[in-house]
């Protein structure tokens, strides 16, 4: 077989790239503050993503540090198109080659919204047909096989008419940290439940305390964040597999995660559920984690004594009630948990659910609202900051 002559140079670890923070709508300013936090160099945000500068290990770094975040792409190439004819162009126009090997897959996701090129399985096939007559172009072969266990998972973005094309760095999305393998009907995303503990007023010296844990996303999230635990230093990514990201740059950024991980003793985070099998599931994704010191116990919320709870943060995520024969039991669930929650003292409160009404069925308007989505959910978040 004769030799394949690689005109391309590829990718230098040392490079800086833009890159693409994915993320829910409403939790753009967490991502900002989260990259930022990084050290790494902010271009602006958008909805659903904040765009950063970064090297090979800044990917590596963001993929494990990031909880709010979906996904970490590279940022190829943004232009307008409304013909299939400069779609072709502008893609072939980008330096594919300097990422994708000779014999690595390239497989391309598409998604279009109100744009004239609005066919999606069309766009992914002009867009493979540009890649592969680069490639073929800058690697010198017409042989283009994508049998070596690699791939580059191309992401089109296209909204009216102005498209994004992007490398996906992370694989399967950010929110699967990898302790959860099982789960209630109703779980929240872990990547939101991070959110809202970020976005309460909890600090790990304060008692956090979740009515209805279902599987304990939300505890287990803030005892990850308690203990700097990177969340996604027990899972694996996309890059691991690319020869431009060198090893050494991988194995500094899991050293330096598993380094900053310092166990707290003491958590006071405790969980409640009625269903002892989601507590039995809660328990299982905690140790999972590595989290060994929550507090879960059996328990209907009405049974609670809240005149107990005192300068506690609530934070949970109770049912939904997202279909019409549950819809009168959840209202009345709402209305017993205003109730009950008069009774503690000093107590700030962070819950979120569909219902926009819930201020008036909780019986005291909220202190601020914030819209948030959990999977294609829209829902909101009131946030009471004390309980008398």
């Amino acid at each position: 077989m004769p030799q394949i002559l690689n005109n391309t140079t590829m990718q230098n670890s040392s490079d800086k790239l833009e890159l693409i923070a994915t993320c829910a709508f409403g939790l753009e300013k967490l991502v900002f503050d989260e990259i930022k936090k990084l050290g790494l160099w902010v271009i602006r945000k958008e909805d659903g993503r904040v765009l950063f500068e970064g090297t090979a290990l800044d990917i590596v770094r963001a993929n494990l540090w990031l909880r709010c975040a979906d996904r970490v792409q590279i940022k190829m190439g943004e232009f307008s198109a409304t013909t299939f004819d400069e779609l072709f162009d502008q893609t072939y126009a980008l330096d594919w080659g300097k990422f994708i090997g000779v014999a690595d897959a390239f497989p391309i996701q598409a998604t279009s919204v109100k744009s004239t090129l609005h066919s999606e399985p069309a766009i992914q096939s002009i867009v493979k047909k540009a890649i592969v007559k680069k490639l073929q172009s800058e690697h010198n072969t017409e042989n283009l096989p994508e049998n070596s266990g690699v791939k580059y998972q191309i992401i089109v973005k296209s909204n009216k008419d102005n498209f994004t094309i992007s490398i996906d760095t992370s694989g399967d999305s950010l929110h699967k940290r990898g302790y959860r393998t099982q789960a209630n009907l109703a779980p929240i995303k872990e990547t939101l439940a991070a959110a809202l503990v970020m976005l309460s007023d909890w600090t790990p010296d304060k008692t956090l305390v979740d009515t209805f844990c279902g599987s304990g996303t939300i505890a287990i999230e803030a005892a990850m964040i308690a203990h700097n635990i990177a969340p996604g230093l027990s899972r694996s990514f996309s890059f691991q597999n690319w020869s431009w990201i060198s090893q050494k740059d991988i194995e500094s950024a899991y050293s330096e995660a598993r380094t900053a991980a310092g166990i707290k003793e003491k958590l006071p985070i405790y969980c409640f559920d009625i269903d002892p099998d989601s507590l039995d599931i809660a328990e299982t994704n905690a140790a999972r984690a590595g989290i060994t010191n929550l507090h879960f116990k059996r328990a209907d919320f009405q049974d609670l004594d809240f005149s107990k709870f005192e300068n506690c943060t609530f934070i949970t995520n109770p049912p939904y009630g997202e279909r019409l024969e549950d819809s009168e039991s959840v209202r009345e669930l709402y209305r017993n948990f205003g109730d009950k929650f008069t009774q503690s003292r000093n107590c700030s409160l962070y819950i979120i659910t569909s219902d926009e009404n819930f201020p008036t069925l909780f019986g005291r308007p909220a202190d601020k609202n914030r819209k948030l989505f959990n999977g294609n959910i829209r829902c909101y978040l009131f946030q009471y900051f004390k309980s008398i």
